[in-house]
């Protein structure tokens, strides 16, 4: 999630139940982020395996990108209104732990490793910028956090979910096998899914919907 001044189906009041309420739903994303912690591990684990095996950085822009992902979500603002789309939080899932079943394998493409893992870098990289923005304004499900539209927020609407992109083509181009096309596929499938969800939740709010007619691109400029 990137952006989060919007109403939706669940709002939590900002007195002592809606504390009390903050304070139960702490323990679910307790529970998401140890999960996120160990399906994180496993990814790892495999990609720095056949990195000692090959002596290329196999995978380590994606494994970077998860980990930072998985930190900033641990260091979220807590929200005052989080979105109860079941679209939204299915979608959601999918993106935040589909690329976590990505293994290495396959000869990467024109035996081009080090370009890939480039790629993949390059990614995380933008990836930082992007979220080091939002700060603690960023998460995974719709939620009110404030509005951020400045630095890369000024050119598209999504600029981490364009660096996901990025580091995902560099991974499946390093790791091409089907098991990574299905799920890397999906998981871009379920992240456009993602977009328009949240869109869907943020264009109750008018600073957002002044904003969405500033900044026309999602993910790539005159693209997209």
């Amino acid at each position: 999630m990137e952006y989060s001044r919007a109403a939706s189906p669940l709002t939590i009041p900002n007195d002592g139940v809606g504390a009390a309420a903050r304070r139960v739903q702490s323990w679910p994303a307790f529970l998401v982020g140890a999960l996120l912690a160990v399906t994180w591990s496993f990814f790892a684990f495999a990609n720095f395996a056949s990195w000692r095996q090959t002596h290329h950085p196999t995978g380590l822009g994606a494994s970077l990108l998860e980990l930072t992902a998985a930190v900033f979500f641990l260091l979220r603002r807590p929200a005052l209104v989080t979105s109860s789309s079941l679209v939204a939080w299915g979608a959601t899932a999918v993106v935040t732990f589909g690329m976590l079943a990505a293994r290495p394998g396959g000869e990467a493409v024109g035996g081009l490793e080090p370009l890939w893992a480039a790629l993949q870098i390059l990614g995380w990289v933008l990836a930082v910028v992007c979220i080091s923005t939002l700060g603690r304004s960023f998460g995974l499900v719709a939620a009110n956090r404030g509005i951020v539209t400045r630095g890369p927020y000024r050119l598209v609407r999504h600029p981490v979910y364009s660096c996901y992109l990025l580091t995902q083509a560099g991974y499946l181009l390093e790791n091409p096998t089907t098991r990574n096309c299905v799920v890397i596929f999906a998981t871009v499938f379920f992240q456009l899914v993602r977009i328009r969800a949240e869109e869907q939740c943020l264009e109750q709010d008018p600073e957002y919907v002044a904003y969405r007619s500033r900044v026309r691109w999602r993910l790539i400029p005159r693209v997209f």
